[in-house]
């Protein structure tokens, strides 16, 4: 089996001691997450720090596929490399297990005698995955002696207010980015083409542009000088162009890159300014593509910002430059049908502007594949991942050709007589396919999980009241199981535990907040709603007998104390002492799902210990 790309060799690019220093301080926390853009040198500064690590323990790292999905091959890897040489640094003549486990691997790293560096680059290849999931558990259970950084484009989807992760080391793209005097050396070893000294304008020019961007600024550096309007003629190079919507842009959901540059062109001032739609808040959260300055207002490296800007503004004039066809030659089926709205929570439906569509006219395959489609909207599927979901017992040829007529076959019925190069709904990208919700349209688990990633996030700023209402909206956008329609394919299983986790999550962080706020009502409520999914959370039922209590109801709380008992009972679980506040069995709870504690109210604890 071909292995994942390896990580860079040792010694690549130029030593940045600077940021390698941030790393190699992280002592608080077993974790620290690297979270920037291309370009920044996270894989450098990874093998530097690696370089820096060798002489005092063992390194292993791991990078994986793009379509890599399960937690196995990260597992399997990591085992084999902590069996390479044994705890004393000499050969292992242990067979790794199979399949390896998280405490299987963190096992071998707790008999080394010395430290171990785990290094994981291009993790937003995984985001939202069991591999992500396997890596907090990693972290969360880390033995003394590991330490684990984690690198990639996106924000690990990680619980970073968790007591184990508190100390987490976050090196962002501002701290990524050239300070002064490297920006200065690598002035001095590329220079501009041609030769010639940088001239004090031209420094000021690509100082403001690129603000220390490592990539940008080598991009900046080949481009000919051709004029004295030095930012215009970098803006003009199809190299520069290309690179940042390729390499930056072409990561982003369709509709956040959209997004992205409309908020570009209308800028107010120095700032990009928050319209509401929680845009800048992803962008800064999930990709470091922006950066919160002050309330309700962001900064953008200005190259990208100016060359969203230009994109924009020229994409309705290349739409207005174009000869309008003849009234004859325009089907009416052409026009805009309107955004695309998606609920996968509860039933699956679509509605087509203000249509809801009906399927009954549609192939069962065709019905399956749009269900499939929606709930990973606005990001491509491969068309592997889609025949082997759909068609996973027939021969690889005949399943590509059944996924072909069911595309044009849910292509017709979205934008009847659209050709299939213009389709604005069901895209194709290389080998991937995508339904793409457009302007104005949405899909309820996109939202779900940017709300419970926000909520999370927001607390672990110390932002509680913001926190809460992000949770609460997920907990009403999570409106039942996921594509009950689909019942036990094998392909929407781990999809459908992994919400109902979240939700449970969502769940126990909200009912912790209420309490914390002195909210026992909707405290209440948010643990009643984490039982509805998941009856065996003990920790969600230790919240509901607490929240009862704090809003003097003890009748209710002794009937939910009754009704654990007895599920307790039926488990064959002997029940725990019931003190009015959280035991340690509650702090822990069931299945490892964490309620995040607010910074507010440190002595409210039912997070898992």
């Amino acid at each position: 089996m071909a292995q994942p790309p390896a990580m860079p060799p040792t010694g690549s690019g130029p030593l940045r001691p600077r940021v390698v220093n941030l790393l190699s301080g992280h002592r608080a926390s077993p974790l620290a997450l690297v979270v920037a853009p291309a370009g920044y040198g996270k894989s450098i500064v990874l093998a530097h720090y690696a370089d820096s690590f060798a002489a005092r323990g063992k390194v292993i790292s791991w990078r994986p596929y793009r379509d890599t999905r399960e937690a196995a091959p990260l597992l399997d890897s990591l085992m084999r490399k902590l069996l390479e040489a044994g705890p004393d640094g000499g050969h292992s003549t242990a067979e790794p297990p199979a399949p390896a486990t998280v405490e299987s691997v963190l096992t071998a790293v707790e008999r080394r005698a010395g430290p171990v560096l785990m290094l994981v680059d291009d993790v937003h290849l995984v985001h939202g995955t069991p591999v992500e999931d396997a890596l907090e558990e990693l972290a969360l259970l880390a033995p003394p002696n590991l330490r684990m950084v984690l690198a990639g484009r996106r924000r690990p989807s990680i619980n970073l207010a968790r007591h184990e992760l508190s100390g987490t080391v976050v090196v962002t793209a501002d701290q990524l980015a050239y300070d002064d005097a490297e920006f200065r050396q690598a002035l001095a070893t590329a220079g501009p083409p041609g030769g010639g000294p940088v001239t004090a304008p031209e420094y000021e020019t690509l100082s403001r542009l690129t603000r220390g961007w490592p990539v940008a600024l080598r991009l900046c550096l080949q481009v000919p000088r051709r004029d004295a309007d030095r930012a215009a003629t970098v803006l003009a190079s199809a190299a520069v162009r290309g690179y940042l919507d390729r390499e930056v842009l072409g990561v982003l959901p369709g509709r956040l890159a959209e997004a992205f540059a409309e908020i570009c062109r209308t800028p107010r001032g120095p700032w990009l300014t928050d319209d509401g739609s929680g845009v800048l808040d992803e962008l800064e959260d999930g990709y470091g593509l922006v950066s919160r300055r002050t309330e309700g207002r962001y900064d953008c490296v200005p190259l990208l910002r100016e060359h969203l800007r230009l994109r924009a503004s020229a994409a309705p004039a290349a739409r207005a430059a174009r000869p309008a066809p003849p009234p004859s030659a325009r089907p009416a089926a052409q026009d805009s049908p309107g955004p695309l709205t998606l609920r996968c929570f509860g039933r699956f439906e679509a509605t087509l502007g203000d249509r809801v569509l009906d399927w009954r006219t549609t192939r069962p395959r065709v019905r399956a594949l749009a269900r499939l489609l929606a709930v990973h909207a606005g990001q491509p599927v491969h068309r592997e991942r889609l025949m082997a979901a759909l068609w996973p017992e027939t021969p690889e040829r005949n399943a590509g050709r059944g996924l072909q007529v069911a595309v044009s076959a849910l292509r017709t019925f979205l934008e009847p007589g659209v050709d299939r190069g213009a389709s604005r709904i069901l895209l194709r990208s290389g080998e991937a396919y995508m339904l793409s919700p457009q302007p104005g349209g949405s899909c309820d688990v996109q939202r779900f999980e940017a709300a419970v990633t926000s909520g999370l996030r927001l607390l672990s700023h110390g932002s509680v009241d913001q926190a809460a209402e992000s949770l609460g909206l997920a907990l009403h956008l999570y409106s039942g199981e996921l594509l009950p329609e689909d019942g036990p394919a094998e392909w929407v299983v781990p999809l459908r535990e992994y919400h109902r986790a979240q939700l449970v999550r969502a769940a126990l962080t909200l009912a912790e907040v209420e309490l914390g706020r002195d909210r026992p009502q909707t405290a209440v409520a948010a643990a009643h709603h984490a039982l509805s999914v998941d009856p065996f959370q003990d920790a969600a039922w230790r919240l509901l007998v607490l929240a009862h209590r704090r809003a003097g109801d003890p009748v209710a709380a002794h009937q939910a104390q009754l009704r654990h008992a007895r599920i307790l009972e039926e488990l064959g679980v002997r029940p725990p002492g019931t003190g009015a506040e959280p035991d340690a069995a509650t702090r822990r709870g069931l299945g490892g799902l964490p309620a995040a504690r607010p910074r507010e109210h440190p002595r409210l604890d039912v997070s898992p210990a």
